[in-house]
């Protein structure tokens, strides 16, 4: 590829024209995401042959993957005046509309009214003609202050008729919200009366407007006895009359959000919410949905009524499981007694007992899953993750990792039978990490299918401090799989915006370009990003080749300031995760984090380290950049409000960092003024003892108590020992350049003996902390061998367990062999942490 760019650079300068060749450039530039270089090569063959209406049009193309929205509106305007397509004209207006959005709000859009005006001119000439054209006319009108009732009148008037504008779903509910927003209530209840009567009455956004038509123009004191509320009651208790054979589920829950609102706002109607509750439940008590449908809404009850909603439900539906249908309306009971915090507040028996019971239902629930495809899922195995949730929580209860190792042994079982089940999978990852089972965790995170969009917003579950676990190349290798939509997007979105000028699909256009910016932009690229330069310094396991790294890393991205991590977009899906807990409660997927979820704080600690190490690799004098750097590390290591997003470790390793970072500056400052001669220069020996100073406050946080051998190796102890590894492979590189400074810096290097002396004596101290970690490694792979695996770990997870899952004769194999599993999984890190804290021993 460098030879191909290399000869592409050679050829522009003869600034072809020919249409061959201008293909091959591209087809090279664009696989490079070179697309800079295209539009000068199109700009110059356009205006060479003025004439040719496909080097024009790919000027234009070149300027739109690069979103160059100024240069888009000069060359559609070209391209219009040379050739009259009113396509162009278009194209130009989209461009300009596109800058208009960057306008500040507090500032007058010249740029939306200009667009107006060429749209209203078009318009006149008759040459809007198109749903497409009618909303990009809509977009500008509605770019700009107060213009509801200008854009409702262009959606019903003429081009509104002649482009069918009622016809498309999405200009309906803008006629609707228009109408709301221009006071003509009636107006706007009769379009989704209509809509809700004779299109879908499933339609909840139309439903929402509907409300907003009943609410918004009575006082809450005049509810009551508005024709409104009147209205609104007897409408949706039509529509769900007119549900009879395989009823939706939108007029039901209508009436239920009817009900509440009139409770929120005159009180007075808790009767009528809970009977319309217990009703919607046992019409679609059956479904899935249920609990999503009905959760917000139990949610808003005291805690007495949520209780009585659960009884009548028990009251009603018993406990009765005979077919597919009452097993999931069990399901659904029981999600909501959990929901209600009948599960809550309970002793480690209690807790016990429901897991034992929540599995039998789980297992008496297999026989009618015989016949299911291979691709779907066990009716009962929701009782399963339950169970898995409840032994979660009696972890974080008894601080016991027994628990966790009885829920992966569980859903492992479980997920025998529902092989594609990510639920399953998803507390299998966690549950896996927090036991420091890192191989296992990305067995199962592999088998996902894991693809496009869902690598940013999935792949935090497996990449989130995966350095932790002392595995540093099967974790390379999963953030260089997630990197692949960041790489994807740079290539193909650009395509897609192209795609939607080609065919003039308007409305996609600002999609497209959001879903383009959203990537470019987003926060767990970014942590990504420093997870993989942390990893691939580690990977260079001497001194020297860390340097040749750090030399040649690119600080284009490293950025920490304000504007930049404001600026990050947070598409991490967190809520993928099944939660039946309280919505008061932490989450599970809150439980299940081996620590603070990565955000700001994190990501500039990671930013800040290889800044300066870069800094002291290239022997780079002291300027007010790295003046900078240090004070923004002291602020984060020793604000308790920022190091809260930290692990113990990491507020470690900022600290020391710091120190050696201090000294590098101590001792560039005196090398500098002893080389010039200066008046303020300082004796060697107070040089000598400042650095002594610094240093020795980075040796005492460096040393730490051993990891205590438990039987088991949870990710907090992973998490040590790497973080020490991880600190010295710092410290190395840092103490390197201190004594790199005397030795090429200074004239006189006698004089700075007694320093060089001090960085000698530290890196001792750095000596001892590996050595540490290796005697700690040394007595952990104990525990980790199969023989002691057998005859200790999996002797006390059999021995007196009162969970019937662990106790019956039919599930001993799988629980061995999980149980090897986890073993051979805190073996590989503990021989790769062997391995590393051995080869840094400097």
């Amino acid at each position: 590829m460098n030879e191909a760019l290399a000869l592409c650079e050679e050829i522009q300068w003869a600034k072809p024209t020919d249409e061959t060749t201008l293909r091959t450039l591209s087809m090279v530039l664009k696989s490079a995401g070179k697309y800079e270089p295209m539009i000068k090569l199109y700009e110059n063959a356009s205006k060479a042959y003025p004439k040719n209406e496909n080097l024009a049009t790919q000027w234009f193309m070149s300027l739109a993957r690069t979103l160059d929205f100024k240069g888009q509106q000069m060359a559609a305007l070209q391209l219009h005046k040379n050739f009259k397509r009113t396509n162009y004209m278009f194209w130009a207006i989209m461009s300009i509309t596109l800058q208009g959005q960057n306008v500040p709000a507090n500032q007058p859009n010249v740029l939306y009214q200009l667009a107006e005006r060429m749209m209203a001119k078009l318009n006149t000439e008759g040459k809007v003609q198109t749903i497409e054209e009618l909303q990009l006319y809509l977009i500008i009108l509605l770019g700009q202050k107060d213009r509801h009732a200008d854009a409702l009148a262009l959606l019903e008037g003429e081009i509104g008729i002649k482009t069918k504008a009622i016809e498309n779903v999405e200009l309906r509910h803008m006629r609707i919200e228009l109408l709301i927003k221009t006071g003509r209530w009636k107006d706007a209840r009769d379009a989704a009366v209509s809509i809700l009567k004779d299109s879908n009455s499933d339609d909840w956004r139309t439903i929402l407007q509907y409300f907003d038509t009943i609410f918004l123009p009575v006082q809450d004191a005049d509810l009551l006895a508005s024709e409104n509320l009147a209205e609104a009651r007897t409408f949706t208790t039509e529509l769900a009359k007119n549900e009879t054979k395989n009823p939706k589920r939108g007029p039901f829950l209508a009436q239920i959000e009817l009900e509440k609102r009139v409770q929120e706002k005159i009180g007075n109607n808790k009767d009528k919410v809970m009977d319309l509750l217990i009703s919607y439940f046992n019409i679609f008590g059956s479904k899935t949905c249920c609990f999503e449908d009905l959760s917000s809404y139990i949610a808003n009850l005291t805690k007495e009524d949520s209780l009585d909603f659960c009884k009548r439900l028990r009251d009603t539906h018993g406990e009765k499981a005979e077919t597919v249908k009452q097993i999931c309306i069990q399901i659904n009971i029981t999600r909501f007694e959990h929901f209600v915090g009948l599960h809550s507040g309970l002793s480690s028996t209690e807790i016990t007992n429901i897991v034992n019971k929540l599995w039998k239902l789980y297992e008496d629930a297999l026989p009618f899953g015989k016949d299911l495809e291979e691709t779907e899922r066990q009716y009962g195995d929701d009782y399963a993750i339950m169970a898995a949730h409840l032994l979660i929580s009696l972890h974080k209860q008894t601080k016991s990792y027994f628990p966790l190792l009885t829920a992966v042994f569980m859903m492992e079982h479980a997920l025998n039978a529902s092989k594609h089940n990510y639920q399953l999978k998803l507390v299998l990852i966690r549950v896996y990490e927090l036991l420091g089972a890192f191989s296992c965790a990305t067995a199962i995170y592999n088998t996902m299918g894991i693809k496009h969009v869902q690598h940013d917003t999935l792949s935090h579950f497996i990449t989130d401090r995966a350095v932790s676990f002392g595995q540093f190349n099967d974790a390379l290798n999963q953030l260089y799989g997630a990197h692949e939509i960041y790489h994807s997007n740079e290539a193909e979105t650009p395509e897609m915006i192209l795609q939607a000028y080609k065919y003039s699909t308007f409305s996609k256009m600002q999609e497209f370009i959001e879903f383009q910016s959203r990537l470019e932009n987003s926060l767990q690229k970014m942590i990504a990003d420093r997870e993989l330069i942390r990893l691939e310094l580690l990977k260079e396991d001497s001194v020297s080749r860390a340097i040749t790294y750090l030399k040649e890393l690119e600080l284009g991205n490293l950025k920490y300031d304000d504007k930049f991590c404001e600026s990050r977009i947070d598409n991490r899906d967190t809520s993928v995760m099944l939660n039946w807990n309280a919505k008061d409660t932490p989450s599970v997927e809150m439980l299940t984090r081996p620590a603070a979820r990565l955000g700001r704080v994190w990501m500039t600690l990671f930013t800040l380290v290889p800044c300066l190490l870069k800094h002291m690799a290239h022997l780079s004098p002291v300027d007010a950049e790295y003046e900078r750097l240090v004070d923004t590390l002291e602020n984060l290591a020793h604000d308790e409000t920022k190091t809260a997003e930290l692990t113990g470790e990491e507020v470690k390793l900022a600290k020391i960092v710091l120190q050696v970072a201090k000294a590098y500056k101590v001792l560039f400052a005196a090398i500098t003024a002893q080389n010039s001669n200066s008046a303020s220069k300082e004796e060697p020996s107070a040089t000598a003892a400042k650095i002594k100073e610094l240093l020795a406050a980075a040796g005492l946080a460096l040393k730490r108590e051993p990891v205590k051998s438990t039987g088991l190796l949870p990710w907090q102890s992973l998490n040590t020992l790497t973080l020490s590894v991880e600190t010295v492979s710092y410290l190395n590189v840092a103490n390197h350049c201190l004594l790199e400074l005397i030795a090429t810096k200074a004239n006189k290097k006698a004089t700075f003996k007694a320093v060089n002396t001090v960085v000698q004596d530290f890196m001792g101290q750095c000596r001892q902390a590996l050595q540490s970690v290796q005697t700690d490694v040394t007595a952990l792979r104990n525990i980790a061998k199969p023989d002691r695996i057998r005859s200790g770990l999996l002797y006390e997870i059999c021995d007196g367990s009162l969970i019937d899952f662990i106790r019956s004769p039919n599930n001993q194999a799988l629980i061995e062999d999980k149980t090897l599993k986890i073993g051979a999984s805190w073996m590989n890190s503990l021989v790769n942490l062997q391995q590393e804290s051995t080869s840094r021993v400097v």
